[in-house]
């Protein structure tokens, strides 16, 4: 928790156990549970943490949802036009985006625009804001964004989840209310935001898509629009409609599940003809803007911990085991070793690395909740700290990773090898997941750029990487 802290609402508990709290959590899937229990932290934390940031190579963070709601998640927004009370105010964000750009970091929103909680000024079901909503009255004005079948107690919601009615596909009002003047993207765009992630955005209409688009944009050419897609976005199709993420009025990237999930298979199973396609139908697919845009994850909130996913011998089948599960000393020893694989691949391949909060410290957890845990503060892993550092340094130092083109040399028997070409640059990238030691050989001497160690002939042991300024 910052200096600058903030209220909660008058029904949340605070969690002060960092250091050994436990996210609350169903027992099993379908269980009632109230999602009011936080850990705290604000705005002003963020702030506090920025020197932290700039030395771990960041240039852009990106936050969970920061308006006003019920749940410890924030994806049930109650007031689109207000930060949630805990985190602070909109004079603390607009701090925090002020002090962030003296870092070179930019701040990119979550876009949670496909439905709203139940528990909101626009729905109030249960009756909490001063407000007619839309649960409340046929002639609410926000009636029009939701869709009831049976007034006023059975509506659409998202994935059958009562709390989060969705959002009218056909409500003007609704996206004009985003995405119009004086509108929610407008005002955190004024307060300093450099962009936004929109969730489920396949979910959403393209006609609304383009005016969240052509409305951040107005305010700041340069600010970007990164949508949340699991498969490849340049042939998705959704509710029966091709998307047309990149016809240039749309998206200006996408979130890269299918690398991801490419990344896990090859460290975790050898499987580097895998990798090769998705890799070269990613380039052969996306627009280059687009492809050196995409957002590298290895996890999100949506997904278990990578560590714990690259270490797990078997994944716990209750809650009350994953609650609990952990990494034997043997299990993360080698987990670390195919985690430096997977994000070195995460940071010199196209794309642009993002780290889940914690990644770089060994943080573990199976999927939601347990996927977010407190940052362990004064108990990282060093270790892997530095890993992360260094990575980022290189990549950081090198436009060849942001602009060159990729050239995959070697994909068979656990070993993947590919370049990364710019002008004159050149950089090799080379990993040995297979049973063997791997020997590769330049014409001429280069230099390993983790080791700075220069010969012509260098050897992967098995879990082994290197980088040549070849």
């Amino acid at each position: 928790m910052g200096e600058g802290s903030g209220t909660a609402n008058k029904d949340a508990v605070i969690n002060p156990d960092w250091q050994n709290g436990i996210p609350q959590y169903p027992r099993k899937n379908g269980d009632p549970i109230s999602n009011n229990v936080f850990f705290g932290g604000n705005l002003w934390g963020v702030i506090e943490k920025l020197d932290y940031l700039e030395s771990l190579g960041v240039t852009v963070l990106y936050l969970s949802p920061i308006f006003k709601a019920y749940s410890n998640h924030r994806y049930d927004a109650g007031d689109f036009m207000k930060i949630d009370g805990l985190l602070g105010t909109d004079n603390d964000f607009k701090t925090l985006c002020e002090k962030a750009n003296e870092y070179g970091i930019k701040i990119v929103l979550d876009g949670v625009f496909n439905h709203t909680g139940d528990d909101s000024v626009y729905f109030n079901k249960y009756g909490k804001y001063n407000s007619v909503g839309a649960y409340q009255s046929e002639n609410s004005p926000y009636y029009s964004w939701y869709t009831f079948k049976k007034y006023p107690d059975e509506y659409t919601c998202w994935w059958d989840i009562l709390i989060l009615p969705t959002i009218n596909k056909n409500s003007i009002e609704f996206e004009d209310f985003i995405a119009g003047d004086n509108g929610v993207i407008e005002k955190y765009m004024r307060l300093g935001a450099s962009g936004y992630r929109l969730d489920v955005v396949d979910e959403l209409p393209s006609r609304f898509v383009k005016k969240i688009r052509s409305k951040i944009k107005s305010e700041n050419p340069n600010a970007v629009l990164i949508g949340e897609v699991w498969e490849d976005a340049t042939y998705k199709i959704a509710y029966d409609t091709r998307k047309e993420y990149f016809l240039g009025n749309e998206l200006d990237s996408v979130m890269n599940y299918p690398l991801k999930n490419a990344i896990i298979d090859y460290v975790l199973n050898k499987n580097a003809t895998e990798l090769n396609k998705v890799v070269s139908e990613q380039i052969n697919n996306y627009p280059k803007q687009a492809l050196d845009s995409l957002m590298n994850i290895l996890d999100t909130h949506d997904t278990a911990r990578i560590l714990t996913v690259l270490g797990r011998k078997i994944k716990p089948k209750t809650r009350e085991e994953m609650s609990t599960c952990s990494l034997d000393e043997n299990s993360r020893y080698f987990a670390k070793l195919r985690l430096k694989i997977a994000v070195l691949l995460q940071f010199t391949l196209y794309g642009v690395p993002s780290i889940y909060y914690g990644d770089e410290v060994g943080v573990e957890g199976e999927s939601d909740p347990f996927n977010r845990a407190c940052y362990p503060w004064g108990r990282e892993d060093k270790n892997l700290l530095a890993f992360y550092k260094k990575i980022s340094k290189i990549r950081n130092d090198s436009k060849v990773f942001k602009e060159g083109d990729v050239e995959v040399i070697t994909a068979k028997d656990g070993v993947f090898v590919f370049k990364r070409v710019l002008g004159n640059e050149s950089v090799v990238i080379a990993c040995n997941v297979g049973e063997y030691k791997y020997d590769i050989i330049f014409d001429n001497k280069v230099t390993e750029l983790f080791t700075k160690t220069k010969n012509n002939k260098f050897t992967l042991d098995k879990l082994d990487f290197k980088i040549f300024n070849a």
